[in-house]
């Protein structure tokens, strides 16, 4: 089996129907599909029930968090990849498992674009990725086919983490390992953002942040998370003055002029 689609839910029914209408959908059905529900008591569970025969396996099962679901889904697959396409995330259209298999060509992470409130993401949008790049981007898990092998040589999700461990699971692959990496320019899936990840809770948001604090702290040695940092502020600056198209074109005069006269002298 090539690929392995996982979709965890806890009591978001709406969501959980969206999600897993949008993969019976696909016209290419050469893949085994799993969900994993926490013991929801809003009719999520009776639902994946009244669709088990399309379901490679399911379970309905009380579990300590999302990495935690997370993690039995990808044990229970049995494909070559992982696409983790959680509740209320849906694929754009019912070609996109057509599209992406033969793209699938034994790279140890595939990833397309994911649509976040009608806004295309193209995460990295190129295969020739550095450590930097891996630290600055926000990975998109549900447009990124992951081969199981990397969970058994890196490890599984940190269950210890909340918000952030699929971050931690693409920089210890990508950024520390020697995981091989492929951009492809496909629209995979759309984003769900009333999701968990994206709440306006203040507190939350806080907590989310101190995680990513921990994170840092935990994964990056005092030079490299210094490296790190006024790099993230040199993007920061580049980002802000590209977003005024003036301003970006006095910045790109002036780097031509400069090249000129680094040339002549």
């Amino acid at each position: 089996m090539k690929l392995s689609i996982v979709t965890i839910n806890y009591n978001n029914l709406a969501g959980l129907r969206k999600t897993m209408e949008s993969v019976f959908s696909q016209t290419c059905k050469d893949f085994e599909y799993i969900v994993i529900d926490g013991s929801s008591t809003d009719g999520s569970a009776e639902y994946v029930h009244t669709q088990a025969d399309k379901l490679t396996y399911w379970v309905s099962e009380p579990d300590t968090g999302i990495y935690n679901a997370m993690n039995k889904g990808v044990r229970a697959a049995t494909g070559e990849y992982v696409l983790m396409l959680n509740s209320a995330d849906s694929l754009v259209d019912e070609y996109v498992i057509a599209r992406i298999m033969p793209e699938l060509d034994g790279t140890d992470i595939v990833q397309g674009n994911t649509s976040d409130g009608g806004k295309r993401q193209r995460g990295y949008g190129k295969s020739d990725i550095t450590f930097l790049d891996v630290y600055h981007a926000h990975f998109l898990h549900q447009s990124s086919f992951c081969k199981k092998k990397l969970f058994d040589k890196y490890g599984y999700f940190d269950e210890s983490y909340r918000y952030v461990s699929d971050t931690i699971f693409f920089i210890k692959t990508l950024g520390y390992g020697g995981a091989t990496f492929r951009y492809v320019d496909i629209d995979i899936a759309d984003f769900d953002l009333t999701g968990f990840s994206c709440t306006n809770d203040e507190r939350i948001r806080q907590q989310h942040w101190q995680e990513e604090k921990r994170m840092q702290h935990e994964l990056f040695p005092g030079r490299l998370y210094d490296f790190c940092r006024d790099s993230e502020k040199k993007v920061q600056l580049y980002d802000e003055l590209k977003s005024h198209p003036l301003i970006w074109k006095l910045v790109v005069l002036l780097k031509i002029i400069t090249n000129h006269i680094n040339q002549r002298t």
